[in-house]
């Protein structure tokens, strides 16, 4: 079937749901644009030049790799200090267990954030909160290195956690602004490759910090340091990326791109910000398009990457004898190895079946096609966290502990460029609202693992305790496979969302 430039062909394929609410009294509504495979581009783009779907491709990368290395920077800040646990439980006089809680409660408050900021972010735009959020964490982490009792540290790792971690809610609305469905698989996947790969390689760099004499302070002085070189670089160089595709905003005069580059009050002329707008990402959650991957998304998450971060130090010590730099290796290395590995298959993978699918439909695209790259996820993902657990118990050599941690962070990468992906695709509209959930969902989540893990371990043996967590991970995965067969009724039958039609 041939794509034509006529209405009805339009509504006929998979832009329907979006161009009904988009200009539609506009003469842009008449021109179906088109891809380079002769099929509609979603969502249609206006012909404004401050719209970010039309701007150059390389402006599109510079501010998707700046918001992405702030993502990479709010978990590396999270997990520096990871290998140095025992040098810094000495100096605070804590135990392991508690010490870990600078880790712990610095997570929580990353998850907390993007509930806050995410509805300013819809109103006032992106761009001012991301500089506001920078500026306060670089002077939240530099005064975490600065503390001297327990007590300062974890108050400002609680305000470094809140302000820090904006990009790891607003990163995939962000990417949502900028690219085009058939895009975002591969982009959205370099997003999340960032945010999880920070986590990854930052216990390497810690444990050669403390190797080197470096005290653990230098552990928060140094994300400090990084974060305010980019500061002045992101204020330069990155534009508003929030764009009304209102009936309204049509109607008016182009912009100027002095504008874009300015905090001129509110981005989003046909808002204002309400008390309802947050508690908009809890509304999210009545659809099961969003329900579902979520939960699984969280639990993956925190089993995947939070459980081995967060036990590492106290597990290594006591298994291998390992010092700080030892265990920073065995468990950045094979972390941020699988998280490359897994990306290179995730996004494309994802992509080109969404691409297939939708060619064999004659151009309608469905989200739920992408789920099918979840598969590789779903059975290596526990098998990973069950191969760690049986080399901890009978003290098999580091090799396979860290083959299994690698397993892991492969099948948790595609998870979470699949989901990223597939929940922005069913509600364009609500994606800071979505970045807000998964981001809650997977901090908390991962909170709580710093707990009851090692506890449970030590209590009933870590094989026993890691195949209890495979065995919840794999049994959330479950209801997001029955997306693929009953997700586009569910989404049909729930309807979208009777707020942000203005996107």
């Amino acid at each position: 079937m041939a794509f034509g430039h006529s209405r009805k062909d339009v509504e006929i394929s998979s832009i329907d749901s979006e161009s009904k609410h988009v200009h539609s009294n506009s003469s842009q509504a008449a021109e179906v644009k088109l891809d380079k495979r002769g099929m509609p581009l979603v969502p249609q783009p206006t012909s404004d030049p401050l719209d970010p779907l039309n701007w150059s491709l390389w402006l599109k990368i510079l501010v998707l790799l700046q918001v992405s290395l702030l993502a990479f920077l709010a978990l590396f800040s999270a997990s520096l200090i990871t290998p140095a646990f025992v040098p810094l439980s000495v100096s605070l006089h804590k135990d392991l267990t508690e010490t870990a809680y600078v880790t712990s409660v610095f997570i929580a408050f990353v998850g907390a954030s993007s509930l806050f900021w995410n509805p300013i972010a819809n109103v006032y735009g992106r761009r001012p909160i991301y500089i506001i959020s920078i500026s306060i964490a670089i002077a939240t982490s530099a005064a975490s290195g600065a503390s001297r009792t327990y007590g300062e540290l974890i108050a400002f790792r609680a305000l470094n956690g809140f302000f820090g971690g904006v990009a790891l809610g607003l990163g995939s609305a962000t990417v949502t602004d900028l690219f085009f469905e058939h895009q975002r698989g591969f982009y959205m996947g370099i997003y999340t490759l960032s945010l999880i790969t920070g986590g990854h390689i930052a216990p390497i760099a810690g444990g050669y910090i403390v190797k080197n004499t470096l005290t653990w302070h230098w552990c928060f002085y140094i994300p400090a340091i990084i974060t305010a070189f980019m500061l002045p670089l992101f204020i330069l160089t990155v534009p508003e990326t929030l764009y009304s595709h209102s009936a309204e905003r049509a109607q008016r005069p182009y912009g100027s791109w002095m504008e874009n580059m300015t905090m001129r009050g509110r981005a989003h002329s046909t808002r204002s910000l309400k008390l309802i707008d947050f508690f908009r990402p809890i509304q999210m959650l009545m659809y099961p398009s969003v329900l579902l991957p979520t939960l699984y998304y969280s639990v993956s998450f925190g089993y995947g990457s939070i459980l081995f971060i967060i036990t590492s130090a106290n597990i290594f010590l006591k298994v291998y004898k390992y010092k700080p730099y030892q265990t920073g290796v065995l468990l950045g290395v094979p972390l941020t190895v699988g998280s490359v590995v897994g990306e290179l298959v995730a996004g494309g993978l994802s992509d080109w079946i969404s691409e297939k699918r939708a060619l064999a439909r004659s151009g309608v695209r469905k989200p739920e096609d992408r789920l099918l790259a979840l598969f590789p996820a779903i059975v290596l993902l526990p098998l990973g966290i069950i191969i760690e657990g049986v080399c901890l118990t009978h003290k098999l050599h580091a090799t396979g502990t860290g083959f299994g941690i690698a397993i892991a962070s492969f099948g948790l990468q595609i998870a979470t460029t699949v989901v990223y992906t597939y929940t922005a695709e069913c509600y364009r509209q609500q994606a800071a609202e979505i970045g807000s959930l998964l981001n809650f969902g997977r901090q908390i989540f991962g909170f709580g693992v710093g707990f009851y893990a090692v506890k449970l371990g030590t209590k009933v043996g870590f094989q026993n305790a890691w195949i209890t967590f495979a065995f919840i991970n794999f049994a959330v995965s479950l209801p997001v496979l029955a997306l693929i067969f009953v997700g586009e009724k569910w989404r049909k039958a729930m309807g979208q969302p009777g707020f942000h039609r203005d996107l």
